[in-house]
């Protein structure tokens, strides 16, 4: 073995110095070893970044803010380490002033502050889905109006007389909390005391009232009523003509909240007559419509009843052709039709009717959420929650319009926003049943079973045999992990008339079947993403969800909430393609949170 004795040929030569500015600068970051901290960060930073992601928020469901917070603490480390790296190992002379002692406790500082920000505002976007309503500074429940008539043939218009009142308290002011008009039709024919009523109401204050119409006159008794003692606030009569029956609902609404001593919403005073017809037959016909869609036809579904209702709208139009709130009582009817159909040519008769409210008069509360809809189905997003901001200035509080906007938030996947909305509707009526049942698919698909669970009883108890409660019911079991329960469940469903339900019967089965490892049966009742995985069909699972996204990208039935928290998708979450569909929806997501979610 030959040794090299040379002495010289051992020692490292020096290169040239570099010429260049740039040259030297290089060589200066090689020397203090920037480029290797630089390396150093972005590996493992990354790799920080890739835990926090797919660990602790895509597997373990923690707050996305904790990723912004990574993030900011690695940067600010990496700018810590380069200015130390800088300093300290750049000149030896003694220096005077040290920057690094003063900079680096600058940056610490710095990142501090807005972490500790991050991770306030996590908490409040954890809260957010639970929001309560506005904070109440009184509340009222308007009693539905006795008929005094002789005839007792005015129902409806005593009815309406009472809606309408609820619609301008909510409009005059909006701290005032007024229980719709679903919450108090069981009290109709109630003998309850006040005091009862207003504690299962959690109202202060109630309104009785009752009418009698006769001829071209019209009598309107009202009186307000502290629910605490009993004793009246305030009560009057009032006897006029009935072409002053809008002056009469005007005068009870505003005594009423000047007698609560509550602030008048500014401009809701002059704003009392928007939408009101000119004719107070037209009027009566749209109250007749309004009557017989939400007293009779809901309740029986027959067409001779939804025929009959139609007929008073277009009696409407007869008399006054531009009055757009009689357009909106059909969209409401026609949307009551759909729901017991599913025919698409009757959801597309809603939709013309609503865009024809929308164009007569847009400067309503239900006139733009009527256009939010219209425009919503027709994918224009930017306009239809355009609308549905116009709709809250205009009446922040109108049960109908907070539902309808909860519907579109669920459509679009973003729960939490769909979630606060429900909520809201149900302190207004805390029985409505559309708002609990689908409030009940929010919180599944936003990964709150046991919420989910917990509803669903409720909901059951009030519509023991709608076949899409039940449904529901047995997926959530599902998700649970309780095949043995919701076999039971989906049995009971095969022997009900399902209606438009069956095909989630079929995926229900297939999802039974599959997590019981029957392949053939699960794959001969329905195919979908998650049937796949549950039999472990990695390719096909993962092929079917990309043909969802490329055809779907927005309204999705695997949004990006559904994706992170389905049960049956757990077997694909470790692979790669999985995550890039998650972060695909997660933008989609981002996009209309930052867009549309802070109605």
């Amino acid at each position: 073995m030959r040794v090299n004795l040379d002495k010289k040929a051992s020692i490292p030569r020096k290169g040239p110095s570099p010429k260049t500015g740039l040259g030297r600068f290089v060589l200066k970051l090689r020397r203090r070893k920037i480029i290797t901290t630089l390396a150093a960060f972005i590996g493992g930073g990354w790799l920080l970044l890739e835990f926090v992601h797919w660990i602790l928020i895509d597997h373990y469901h923690l707050p996305e803010t904790l990723l912004d917070i990574a993030f900011l603490t690695t940067l600010c480390a990496l700018l810590c380490s380069l200015a130390w790296r800088w300093f300290r190992e750049g000149e030896r002379k003694a220096r005077k002033v040290k920057p690094e002692y003063i900079l680096i406790p600058v940056l610490i500082a710095v990142a501090l502050v807005f972490d500790v920000r991050l991770f306030l505002r996590m908490g409040e976007a954890e809260s957010e889905a639970q929001a309560p309503a506005p904070q109440w500074l009184n509340s009222i429940a308007v009693m539905p109006f006795a008929d005094l008539s002789r005839a007792n043939d005015q129902d409806y218009f005593c009815e309406g007389m009472a809606d309408d009142i609820r619609t301008k308290l909510t409009r005059l002011s909006s701290r005032l909390k007024v229980i719709a008009r679903y919450a108090m039709l069981p009290y109709k024919t109630s003998r309850k005391p006040v005091r009862e009523i207003a504690r299962e109401l959690d109202v202060e204050t109630i309104l009785e009232g009752s009418v009698q119409k006769e001829g071209d006159r019209i009598r309107v008794n009202a009186q307000l009523i502290n629910a605490r003692d009993g004793s009246h606030i305030w009560a009057d009569l009032y006897d006029r003509k009935v072409a002053s029956v809008f002056d009469v609902q005007d005068e009870i609404s505003l005594t009423i909240v000047k007698s609560l001593e509550m602030k008048l919403t500014p401009g809701a005073e002059a704003s009392l007559g928007a939408g009101r017809p000119r004719s107070v037959e037209a009027y009566e016909f749209y109250l007749k419509g309004q009557y017989i869609i939400s007293n009779i036809y809901a309740i029986s579904g027959l067409d001779s009843d939804f025929e009959r209702a139609v007929e008073m709208y277009k009696k409407a139009f007869e008399v006054e052709p531009d009055y757009a709130l009689a357009y909106t009582g059909l969209v409401w009817a026609y949307e009551h039709k759909y729901s017991f159909t599913r025919i698409p040519e009757i959801h597309e008769l809603a939709l013309e009717y609503a865009k024809k409210s929308y164009d007569l008069d847009p400067n309503l509360a239900e006139t733009n959420f009527a256009g939010g809809y219209y425009f919503f189905s027709r994918n224009d997003l930017d306009r239809s929650f355009g609308c549905y901001r116009r709709a809250l200035a205009l009446d922040p509080n109108r049960m109908g319009i907070l539902h309808g906007i909860a519907l579109s938030y669920d459509r679009l996947g973003l729960y939490p926003q769909a979630i606060k909305f429900y909520r809201r509707v149900l302190e207004l009526s805390p029985s409505y049943l559309f708002s609990q049942g689908n409030m009940v698919s929010s919180y599944l698909y936003s990964g709150d079973r046991e919420n989910a669970a917990d509803l669903i009883r409720k909901v059951m108890i009030a519509s023991p045999d709608n076949p899409v409660y039940i449904l529901d019911e047995a997926e959530i079991l599902l998700r649970r992990k309780k095949p043995a329960e919701a076999k039971t469940i989906l049995e009971r469903a095969a022997k009900i008339n399902l209606g438009t339900t069956t095909r989630q019967l079929s995926y229900l089965r297939a999802v039974l079947a599959a997590l019981n490892g029957d392949r053939d049966l699960a794959l001969a009742e329905f195919r979908s993403p998650d049937v796949y995985a549950l039999l472990g069909m990695k390719d096909e699972g993962i092929q079917a969800l990309k043909d969802i996204n490329r055809t779907k990208p927005v309204f999705n039935n695997y949004s990006y909430l559904d994706l992170l928290h389905n049960p049956f998708l757990d077997k694909l979450r470790d692979d790669p393609r999985f995550r890039e569909i998650v972060a695909a929806q997660k933008k989609v997501y981002d996009g209309l949170v930052k867009k549309y979610g802070d109605l």
